[in-house]
């Protein structure tokens, strides 16, 4: 008979395959990365990574094990036997000298023992999580209440074990900081609660104000082969009991991060998006939740991930909901829409149309990347192309110094694939071709 460990965290994996967490794992694409700092927060929701793994093999050995261990139920050590081969085969493996970015040769400590439970544990962890929170994320209408639950094998940090017991709403802005795990090592998780449990079973509910979130640089380390500082940002919580009494609360660097930055919250906005179909106040708070600043910094982390990787991954990037009088429009067009929410693909950030739009000179900047959700919520008009049978999201360009507009338009073209809205083209077009297009009736006005 298997005896299953008594770890919190691994007794999960030992009932049925996690699926959300299989698919949390699968869905993120890879980046090379040298110091443990390079990529942080909403970064990890978007990109898995090892420090000092520079080939793209290696990583892909790394989270394949990974996805095995989850699909497979493995604990560590188990792992560890499996994937210990590999690495040693490939030389990734004790303290080696090696040459780092910079071209200059340094003796650094590549897989171990110790270097392989961080990474088994960060990496379960952190997908059980993700997981957890789409499925908490599908109650919210009838467990609206979430309750940290304190979890520790030994040595409990005392921070955390005083969060024990609170209780705040999904939509508390402390869940967009400091959503569990918030360190390494942290096992704790969250419990969701009916609104009658806070007198029933007289929960201590708290609420964070805006006012009582503050964030702040601090130096996390330094680079390993330029010795300048790594700097972070990290937030700093207010906690306000009911009693009056005032204590603090800051997740480590690195960790200041929220799995609504994944692709698990996609698919649950997605979802809740459709339920929503033609519901115009729902489909409002889809949109303000894809404007906060999680979901606007798992984009940008969706957008430098792609450039740094510098090849298609597949990877896509919720940026927005379409209209009700688009959907409309669509609709009368025989137009299958299944989910309002506007996805984006890596392969136009570095695929052959990013190539031939740069070569052309009319690809969107950088910026212009970064900012694509608040852009997009203030559209100049939408059209539809006639010949391609597609919808057209026209966008304001501004100048370089931001201090007025362009006689250009940021042109989008949104097709319907699978009933899923997606973005398949984006470049910059005269104005003056779109006038002559309508004029020409290559174009309908939708709005």
């Amino acid at each position: 008979m298997t005896k299953i460990p008594q770890r919190p965290e691994l007794n999960a994996l030992f009932n049925s395959p996690p699926e959300d967490a299989i698919a949390y794992l699968k869905s993120k694409g890879f980046k090379i990365g040298w110091d443990w700092h390079e990529t942080l927060d909403e970064a990890h929701s978007r990109a898995f990574t090892v420090a000092k793994v520079a080939r793209i093999d290696l990583l892909q050995d790394i989270r394949k094990s990974l996805i095995t261990a989850l699909e497979q139920g493995q604990n560590l050590e188990q792992w560890k036997a499996a994937i210990t081969p590999t690495l040693q085969q490939k030389g990734w493996w004790g303290k080696q000298t090696v040459t780092n970015p910079a071209g200059i040769e340094q003796t650094v400590q590549l897989g171990s023992p110790r270097r392989l439970k961080t990474i088994f544990d960060t990496n379960v962890h952190k997908s059980l999580a993700a997981g957890r929170y789409k499925a908490l994320m599908a109650t919210i209408d009838t467990r609206p209440l979430w309750e940290w639950v304190h979890i520790s094998i030994t040595n409990p940090r005392k921070v955390h074990l005083a969060r024990n017991g609170e209780t705040r709403r999904y939509d508390d802005p402390f869940w967009l900081y400091a959503y569990p795990p918030t360190e390494f090592g942290c096992k704790c998780k969250v419990r969701a609660r009916r609104a009658s449990d806070a007198e029933a079973l007289d929960l201590n509910v708290v609420e964070t104000k805006p006012e009582d979130i503050e964030q702040h640089q601090v130096i996390i380390g330094k680079s390993s082969f330029t010795g300048q500082d790594a700097v972070a940002t990290q937030t700093r919580i207010r906690v306000r009991q009911a009693d009056g009494q005032v204590t603090y609360f800051s997740p480590a660097a690195g960790f200041n991060s929220h799995p609504a930055a994944s692709y698990l919250l996609d698919v649950e906005l997605t979802k809740r998006a459709a339920d929503l179909l033609g519901a115009q106040k729902g489909l409002e708070q889809v949109q303000q939740m894809l404007l906060s600043q999680p979901r606007l910094k798992a984009h940008e982390a969706f957008v430098k991930n792609a450039i740094s990787f510098g090849k298609q991954q597949n990877k896509t990037s919720t940026v927005g909901v379409i209209d009700m009088r688009d959907i409309k429009f669509l609709t009368k067009k025989n137009v299958v829409v299944e989910s309002p929410v506007l996805t984006i693909s890596d392969h136009l950030l570095v695929g052959q149309k990013a190539k031939r739009h740069g070569e052309a000179g009319n690809a969107p900047t950088l910026v212009e990347w970064l900012v694509l959700p608040q852009d997009i919520v203030r559209l100049d008009r939408v059209l539809w192309d006639v010949s391609n049978e597609s919808m057209l999201y026209l966008l304001p360009v501004m100048t370089e110094d931001f201090s007025s507009f362009t006689d250009e338009f940021l042109k989008l073209s949104i097709r319907s694939k699978n009933g899923v809205m997606e973005i398949v083209s984006i470049f910059k077009v005269q104005k003056k071709a779109i006038v002559d297009g309508l004029n020409a009736n290559f174009y309908e006005v939708i709005r």
